[in-house]
């Protein structure tokens, strides 16, 4: 395992010798750790002092990761209804995959997703990976400033759902009516670690689940 600073009080940890998301549960119980965020591939460590010798913190962190015995890495099984006929580029994503668009929805159904890492707002979780025949889709020229809350979108190898009514630049497929997060409740059920189906429904679906809780 590899540590570099992130800042006076942060580190984040590359070469990880078990998964992120299992690492970062690991840390938090570590003396001193604030925070351990996951990520695809590495772990931030936020404490509440400043650290002043890398290495002896990192063996520190590194002997807390070496008591971890073997556990189940599936996390909790999500599962996200979503309506396609809202999908406001599902049309164009169809266009530029070469796939009709009952293709394209089949195949983002098809895989169960990973939450590798929840972050740019919150709640918001960053879900892998696509299959390769709806892969490598780009992000749109122009991003919007408003998307709406439960849209589910795709760009290269990944999906995700937008929690909030947030600016975004995803390519829009289908939203969820499900209300994926409540600030105000300190309500953020998706985790690193957590697996996603997603299921179709149609639009009188839709509005029967309208502001049900994920």
């Amino acid at each position: 395992m590899r540590a570099e600073r992130l800042g006076e009080r942060a580190l984040i940890l590359r070469d990880l010798p078990i998964a992120p998301h299992v690492a970062a549960d690991a840390l938090m119980e570590v003396a001193g750790v604030q925070e351990a965020v996951a990520s695809y591939e590495t772990v931030g460590v936020y404490f509440y002092d400043r650290v002043r010798s890398v290495q002896e913190v990192t063996s520190t962190l590194s002997d807390a990761l070496s008591l971890v015995q073997t556990v189940d890495e599936g996390g909790v099984l999500r599962t996200i209804p979503v309506c396609y006929e809202f999908g406001e580029d599902l049309r164009a994503t169809a266009e530029q995959l070469d796939l009709p668009e009952d293709e394209v929805i089949s195949v983002h159904l098809s895989v169960e997703y990973l939450c590798f890492a929840v972050g740019f707002a919150p709640g918001f979780g960053y879900l892998g990976y696509l299959p390769e025949a709806i892969a490598g889709v780009g992000r749109l020229d122009t991003p919007r400033t408003r998307v709406e809350p439960g849209s589910v979108a795709i760009t290269g190898r990944q999906t995700a759902v937008y929690p909030q009514a947030t600016p975004g630049g995803w390519r829009m497929i289908g939203r969820t009516p499900l209300t994926m997060v409540d600030v105000e409740d300190d309500y953020f059920p998706l985790s690193a670690g957590d697996r996603v189906r997603f299921t179709r429904i149609d639009a009188r679906e839709f509005e029967r689940l309208r502001g049900e809780r994920l």
